[in-house]
């Protein structure tokens, strides 16, 4: 977290109170230590796609599907689909037990398998994508993911500031020194790409959020 838990416990206090499904789905997460949003990212990503109103959503990685409900509630208000990718099949299986109960099904197209294969089979475009997967792969996304966004699209990635870690000087155990170097390398390259405009936002574990020109 890169400003005091009180902080975030006070800004997630000011949102309005959330459906009990995704209160479910925060504790699982917490409890089962599954990597999700936070409450707050989740109701950016929703206010987002509702100012936007995209024609069509992707998300890359699934996990139990928290921030896909997240996506897909504002999908629903503006008539559009979210297509979300996830290799773990045990991990989609809850996801799609979770969205037949928040009746957000018809809006969700599920498709299992490793991202960097199933991104070249698709044919349609995007205008706006979401990033929560494997960080060591976010730069191959990135150049799988550009043909496929519209121009004009967004795209936001999750965890781009990593606890706080890719600031120079920042002290962290030695194992995380390859992914730090890799999520660096990412937030440094996405920055100076003259295809996209990025701003980083530094709530949750940090949004980059760009537009491709």
């Amino acid at each position: 977290m890169l400003y005091a838990f009180e902080l975030e416990s006070y800004l997630e206090g000011l949102l309005p109170e959330r459906p009990d499904l995704l209160q479910e789905m925060e504790h699982l997460a917490l409890e089962e230590t599954i990597p999700v949003v936070t409450p707050a990212v989740g109701n950016f990503l929703s206010i987002l796609v509702l100012t936007q109103k995209p024609k069509a959503i992707l998300e890359i990685g699934t996990a139990i599907g928290y921030s896909t409900v997240w996506l897909a509630q504002a999908a629903r208000e503006v008539g559009c689909q979210v297509t979300t990718v996830d290799m773990n099949s045990g991990r989609r299986e809850r996801a799609l037990e979770f969205f037949r109960r928040a009746g957000l099904s018809e809006y969700i197209m599920s498709l299992a398998g490793d991202a960097r294969k199933v991104l070249p089979t698709l044919a349609q475009t995007f205008d706006f994508v979401f990033i929560d997967a494997a960080k060591g792969e976010y730069l191959e996304y990135l150049e799988l993911l550009h043909p496929l966004i519209a121009p004009g699209g967004m795209l936001v990635a999750d965890n781009v500031l990593f606890r706080g870690w890719v600031v120079p000087g920042a002290v962290f155990d030695r194992k995380y020194e390859k992914m730090v170097q890799t999520v660096r390398a990412f937030l440094q390259h996405l920055s100076a790409d003259p295809r996209f405009q990025t701003t980083v936002l530094p709530f949750g574990d940090g949004l980059a959020v760009s537009i491709k020109k």
